[in-house]
């Protein structure tokens, strides 16, 4: 039997790993394939024809599917062009599936999202559906997910009605700060102090993502996001070639995907603290000040990832 849930695959300039991506898709079989490549960096002469063989991949689609197109002659840039590539999706279906050519899911993946797209999809509250686990073997609740307020982006799934809220510029950040709002999501200065740091370096342009605005629209709209109990992508891109993750060595490198049996719904619809608390206090958190000149080293060399989503 096909799979009924619309997916979204984008790609960029791996065709390696994208062909492991879309060869881990392929199982699903999806009724309705959208697929999204920016164009080559005019500075990077080895983008064009690597660009060329994603393009490629897509004559392997071997499935009865309906295949959607949305390639970019010029580069858009991480931001634009995966921002620009959702909004086309949601504006073609009501909910769907989001994987980036790294983002290798456990094919429990796809049964987890569609479940929680048709249980949620009437609750306002509910704005993402992620595929990680970064718990470290820690269960939260009776349930095989939690529901946090930091969302995690290696593979996702979403609704037309809560990304109709998504705005790329975060037009009302400017108050969101001066108000010092972020006080509100988090106690731990460290914590409040890298988001902040984070949406400082996107409004200003210093950082290309699309991921921060999408937490910050999730936040500012009282939203929460469903996190497995067990991990069921694993991302694969980390190395030279990647925008955001650069080191093989990193911790999330990989992580081996743990297969989910059955999905139990959480009695109860509330944020799990501990687990947004965890998550905060190991991922998102300002360093101390012993290494924070040490920290912003490798960030300007590009030798540690920003986003751990």
């Amino acid at each position: 039997m096909q799979f009924d849930v619309p997916i979204l695959f984008i790609l960029f300039n791996r065709p390696d790993h994208a062909r492991e991506v879309l060869d881990r898709i392929r199982q699903v079989q999806p009724r309705e394939l959208f697929v999204s490549i920016d164009g080559p960096r005019p500075d990077h002469p080895t983008d064009r024809a690597q660009v060329a063989e994603c393009l490629a991949l897509l004559d392997e689609i071997d499935w009865p599917c309906s295949v959607h197109r949305l390639i970019q002659e010029q580069n858009l840039g991480c931001r634009k062009a995966v921002s620009t590539a959702i909004s086309w999706f949601f504006q073609q279906v009501e909910m769907g599936i989001i994987l980036e050519d790294d983002c290798l899911p456990d094919l429990s993946f796809f049964s987890f999202c569609r479940e929680n797209l048709r249980h949620h999809r009437d609750n306002a509250t509910i704005m993402h559906v992620a595929g990680v686990n970064f718990q470290h073997g820690q269960w939260h609740g009776e349930g095989s997910y939690f529901y946090s307020k930091i969302c995690h982006v290696w593979g996702w799934a979403s609704w037309r009605r809560a990304w109709e809220k998504y705005d790329v510029s975060m037009a009302s950040y400017p108050i969101f700060r001066e108000q010092n709002r972020i006080a509100d999501l988090f106690a731990d200065p460290q914590v409040q102090q890298y988001w902040i740091d984070a949406f400082d370096s996107v409004a200003s342009g210093q950082v290309n993502s699309w991921a921060y605005p999408w937490v910050y629209t999730i936040w500012i709209n009282n939203g929460l996001c469903i996190c497995p109990n067990q991990n069921l992508i694993s991302n694969i891109g980390f190395g030279g070639d990647a925008t955001h993750t650069r080191e093989d060595s990193e911790s999330l490198a990989n992580l081996p995907l743990e297969p989910l049996l059955e999905i139990k719904h959480p009695t109860f619809i509330i944020e799990n603290i501990l687990a947004t608390e965890y998550s905060a206090n190991h991922y998102f958190k300002k360093p101390g000040w012993v290494t924070i000149k040490a920290e912003s080293l490798k960030r300007r060399l590009g030798l540690k990832n920003l986003l751990y989503f």
